[in-house]
C-alpha cells in the first residue's frame, strides 16, 4: 500500500518545477532518526537544516518526492492514520517555512524484501513515476542514510546520494568496507546532511 499527498499550491495553479527531481527519505534525512520508529508528532524533530534545505530546493525550481518505508504500520506498532497525521504536521511545517508544495509522498507499510513498494525494491518510485509523469527519478537525484536507499536509487537509474545524519556514517563505512558495494560507492556522492547536499545543487 503506498499513499500520495499533493501540495496544493503546485495542484490549483498547474506549477511544476521546472528543474530535475530530488527525491528524499524521510527518517534520517528529513528528520531525526530515533533509533525506533517516529509516528507521533511529539517524536517527530527536523534534521538540522533539514527544514530549510527543502524549502531551498523549491526555491531553486527542483521538485520533490518523498519516498519512505514506513514498516511499523505492517507490524501493528501504529497506523495509516497516525502516519498521515504525522505527515500533515510536517507539511504544516513546511509550508510555514515556505515550502507550500511538493511534487508527492509515497510510503510503503512494510519493510519486508517481497513488498514491491518496500525499499530497495522501486515500487514507490515507479508508481510516482506513474501518477506524477514530470518526475523522472532517472534524471534526478535520491537521497537517503541507508544501504536500501542506495540500492533503490540504482536500481531506478536516479543519482544516489547519501547523508551522514541517521544511520548515514555506518552506511558509509559499509560501502567503503564491502567490495559487493563497490558500484554503489563510485556513484554515491557523500555529503554531512542535506542542508550541505542542497549547498552543492546551489552551485552546479
Amino acid at each position: 500500500m503506498v499513499n500520495i499527498y499533493w501540495g496544493d499550491e503546485s495542484q490549483q495553479s498547474g506549477y511544476i518545477a521546472p528543474k530535475c527531481v530530488v527525491g528524499l527519505d524521510r527518517d534520517g534525512v528529513i528528520n531525526v532518526e530515533r533509533g525506533e520508529y517516529t509516528y507521533k508528532i511529539e517524536d517527530f524533530e527536523f534534521e538540522t537544516g533539514s527544514l530549510e534545505a527543502i524549502v531551498k530546493l523549491r526555491r531553486l525550481g527542483h521538485k520533490i518526492a518523498i519516498i519512505t518505508n514506513q514498516g511499523g504500520i505492517a507490524k501493528g506498532l501504529y497506523t495509516q492514520e497516525d502516519v498521515d497525521i504525522l505527515h500533515n504536521y510536517m507539511f504544516e511545517e513546511l509550508g510555514k517555512a515556505g515550502c507550500r508544495s511538493i511534487d508527492g509522498l509515497y510510503y510503503s507499510e512494510s519493510s519486508h524484501k517481497t513488498d514491491i513498494y518496500a525499499k530497495p525494491n522501486i515500487g514507490m518510485f515507479k508508481r510516482c513515476e506513474k501518477e506524477v509523469p514530470h518526475v523522472k527519478f532517472s534524471k534526478g537525484f535520491y537521497v537517503g542514510d541507508s544501504i536500501k536507499d542506495l540500492k533503490a536509487a540504482m536500481k531506478i537509474g536516479a543519482r544516489p546520494i547519501l547523508v551522514r545524519t541517521g544511520y548515514g556514517k555506518e552506511t558509509e563505512e559499509l560501502i567503503n568496507k564491502r567490495f559487493t558495494y563497490q558500484k554503489i560507492k563510485k556513484a554515491t556522492k557523500v555529503f554531512d546532511n542535506l542542508a550541505a547536499f542542497v549547498d552543492y545543487l546551489e552551485r552546479l
